[in-house]
């Protein structure tokens, strides 16, 4: 199933876990690298999950995750070459797909590989070959580096970008809902009903 996987969508294992390892090099606590990715961004952006301007998301879609990689991939010189970060525990009961780890404390990831705007559906892919479950990637970034999307694994109200003012322009314009400037590791919260 990963070798139709692969044909149909470009997303495939990481050859190895080298392409991350820009991310555990920033002297940041685990908590901030997964909720903000990394430092020294120009800037970051909270970005709320819910986004369609109709309010016809799919089951368990988030368009606003999806809509924000359509919009970074036109931000990069990379948009083919991509990474997607997923942390290896999200799916308990099922075997995790055979890809190099992450090491970031108490979330340790499997890195995959592909196009940006098809890494939305990474860890569905990796875990269940053409099926749809709408678990997020927790991060992504191009090739170049020059941004990356941050989920938690346990945050339900917002990912976060960090990226160029030029990406983050175009972000705000691209998201019909709440995009807000933020600084590095500011405090928010992370359930809908402390909102």
């Amino acid at each position: 199933m990963l070798r139709q996987t692969v044909q149909v969508t470009g997303i495939r294992p990481a050859a190895s876990a080298e392409p991350s390892e820009w991310l555990l090099r920033s002297d940041v606590d685990w908590w901030d690298l997964v909720r903000y990715g990394p430092p020294g961004f120009d800037v970051y952006l909270r970005i709320a999950f819910n986004q369609d301007p109709h309010g016809v998301d799919q089951p368990g879609e988030e368009l606003g995750l999806r809509l924000a990689l359509r919009t970074l991939a036109g931000h990069t010189a990379t948009p083919l070459a991509a990474y997607a970060a997923v942390w290896e525990g999200w799916q308990s009961g099922l075997p995790a797909p055979a890809a190099p780890r992450v090491l970031i404390p108490n979330r340790t990831m499997l890195l995959f590989a592909g196009p940006v705007e098809v890494l939305r559906d990474a860890p569905a892919l990796a875990w269940h070959g053409a099926g749809r479950m709408y678990q997020e990637p927790h991060l992504v970034w191009p090739e170049d580096r020059v941004w990356c999307l941050a989920c938690e694994v346990d945050e339900e109200i917002e990912f976060t970008v960090g990226c160029t003012d030029d990406a983050a322009q175009a972000l705000t314009r691209a998201l019909p809902g709440p995009v807000r400037r933020v600084q590095y590791g500011d405090p928010a919260p992370m359930y809908r009903d402390t909102v």
